[in-house]
């Protein structure tokens, strides 16, 4: 009888190591490749949102326009004449009143949080000064606002910082009273600090101390004008010293008004280039300590690539980038400058 055949060799069940190392390097290759793709879809997303949410504040401003007539002020100081924006004050808050995000508040579906405010009261101007502002003023200015975060912001979301300021004006980015050819009010668009000559508070724009601007106000077309930026440069982190160390940043602050340290603490002016802060560092990283109070009424920018989202007085929201020219960015700045600004970027 012939022999029974004897049985093929069997396979063993899985991998051999070989194979699974083949399988890790695709996967590998594979999430090398799509992760760019992934972190591009999410900024790309965040941006958006970011653009809606300024887009939000726009309209909230031009519905306090047509409530009111004028766009709410970027801050109201008390003790001063009618149409001064330039405070002499010998302390930097005490006579602070309603900034310019409390005043819109009722017009962005907030008005539960606007009624507990105290608009004849002293706000502060920043964390610093909370001690000085009236008890309900102060409990209710560091109020955390998701409509002032910028998602690609960690450092600011959930905080009581804004990536949104409205803007004050724009020009060159100092002044000195003691040279000849600077002539605060005339070719230096603002109200300077006594003691240094880049502390400006800059009110050739929408938004500054006790203004009152209409539509009809801005003659360079409101098109071409900003009302609104986006920033990164709120104070976000204590300083080492230990005293005079809280400097933070609030959505609800406004302006340092000591006559010798003026300076924008919620407000923002077109005068250095998009991202591009005057510091020896450079620009702020999305980790980076953030200390430098003169940045805040000076830059725009954000941590979206290239560029930032403005919206203009128009109620249009266009990204604007870092490439942009000085010269018309500063004139967008403004109100009536008489130049033409040839369109935004």
């Amino acid at each position: 009888m012939p022999s029974p055949s004897s049985p093929a060799p069997r396979r063993p069940h899985g991998f051999t190591l070989i194979e699974l190392l083949v399988v890790v390097a695709i996967i590998a290759v594979l999430v090398g490749l799509l992760l760019p793709a992934v972190q591009k879809t999410r900024e790309s997303a965040a941006r958006t949102q970011c653009a809606n949410k300024i887009k939000q504040i726009a309209l909230a401003m031009h519905n306090a326009h047509d409530a009111r007539g004028r766009f709410p002020a970027g801050l109201e100081v008390a003790n001063l004449p009618p149409g001064q924006s330039c405070p002499n004050r010998p302390h930097p808050s005490n006579d602070a009143r309603t900034p310019w995000a409390v005043a819109m508040l009722p017009y962005a579906e907030q008005d539960p949080l606007f009624q507990r405010f105290v608009p004849t009261g002293t706000f502060a101007i920043n964390r610093q000064f909370l001690p000085n502002a009236n008890a309900a003023n102060r409990d209710n200015q560091v109020v955390p606002l998701g409509m002032f975060h910028c998602p690609s912001d960690a450092k600011t979301v959930g905080s009581e910082r804004s990536n949104y300021l409205p803007v004050a004006g724009g020009g060159k980015p100092s002044c000195d009273p003691m040279n000849p050819n600077d002539v605060p009010g005339v070719n230096c668009p603002g109200c300077v600090a006594n003691n240094t000559p880049t502390f400006i508070l800059y009110a050739n724009g929408v938004f500054f101390i006790n203004s009152r601007t209409r539509l009809t106000d801005i003659s360079d077309g409101s098109s071409n004008t900003y009302l609104i930026g986006e920033s990164k440069y709120q104070v976000a982190d204590l300083r080492p010293q230990p005293t005079d160390n809280e400097k933070r940043g609030m959505w609800s602050g406004g302006a340092y008004l000591d006559v010798n340290w003026r300076y924008y603490s919620a407000i923002t002016a077109a005068v250095e280039p998009v991202n591009q802060p005057a510091r020896a560092a450079g620009d702020y990283t999305p980790t980076d300590v953030r200390l430098t109070e003169a940045l805040v009424g000076r830059t725009v920018g954000s941590f979206h690539a290239g560029g930032c989202n403005m919206a203009f007085a128009d109620g249009s929201v266009r990204f604007v980038l870092n490439s942009t020219d000085i010269n018309l960015h500063r004139a967008l700045g403004t109100i009536k400058d008489g130049l033409p600004a040839g369109g935004a970027p």
